[in-house]
């Protein structure tokens, strides 16, 4: 799956670094292995939604706003991505992958 996402960043932080900051948040928050609330991983089955996210990347430093997050599901093998959706559920045996995100940051003026 892929997260889209659109961030507005504090006037003094630097862009870049708020997005490669957000990126790493994103692939730790959805690791299977570590990721998830605890950090514990993701449970098997657990289906993700675009709040959980929100959430995620609005603790990112330099982050003032969290504008837009959307989620597709993506087939790591081809690169296609499916439609946006604010849920993504998985089959009981399945995990989360996530795969080629995309941030984009607004610096403040």
């Amino acid at each position: 799956m892929t997260v889209v996402a659109t961030l507005h960043s504090f006037r003094a932080a630097e862009a870049e670094r708020v997005r490669a900051e957000a990126l790493d948040t994103l692939y730790a928050y959805l690791d299977p292995l570590t990721g998830g609330a605890h950090g514990e991983g993701w449970p098997f089955g657990r289906p993700l939604r675009a709040g959980e996210v929100f959430a995620a990347l609005q603790r990112v430093p330099g982050v003032e706003l969290v504008d837009e997050v959307l989620l597709h599901p993506a087939d790591p093998l081809t690169g296609r991505r499916g439609e946006a959706t604010d849920r993504i559920e998985l089959a009981p045996s399945a995990l989360l992958f996530p795969f080629d995100h995309r941030v984009r940051v607004i610096e403040a003026r």
